[in-house]
């Protein structure tokens, strides 16, 4: 299937068992996918199945709550990237200002030897 950025993609099973997936992702980054395994036509089926305004109800409630929680997963996920990504970028600016350290305190010990020999060869010192 070529790349599209966002979209859906169905698979209608012709016999029950394990099925796998597989995906090559030749971008420059991370590519987050997400599953449904319940499809429109469950949807259809359900609405057109003759049921009280409870089950309903109750069907309404229970998809709301896999969204959530599907939502919920995902922004976890993100969040964890998000977490790895300020991490890095801390050790490096933590890297910086140690190598910033460093040549500031040779700077300032190679001015103070400078001047220390301009006074000793003045005669000031």
């Amino acid at each position: 299937m070529p790349h599209t950025g966002e979209g859906s993609y169905s698979y209608t099973s012709t016999s029950d068992g394990r099925y796998s997936y597989c995906f090559k992702n030749n971008a420059p980054h991370e590519i987050v996918v997400n599953f449904n395994p319940h499809g429109p036509e469950e949807e259809t089926f359900l609405a057109s199945h003759d049921a009280t305004p409870a089950e309903n109800e109750v069907r309404k409630l229970s998809h709301n709550i896999e969204e959530v929680r599907d939502h919920f997963n995902f922004m976890l996920f993100r969040n964890e990237v998000h977490d790895q990504s300020v991490a890095d970028t801390q050790k490096r600016m933590f890297h910086w200002s140690v190598l910033q350290v460093m040549a500031l305190a040779g700077v300032c010990g190679w001015q103070i030897y400078y001047v220390r020999s301009l006074f000793k060869i003045r005669g000031v010192v």
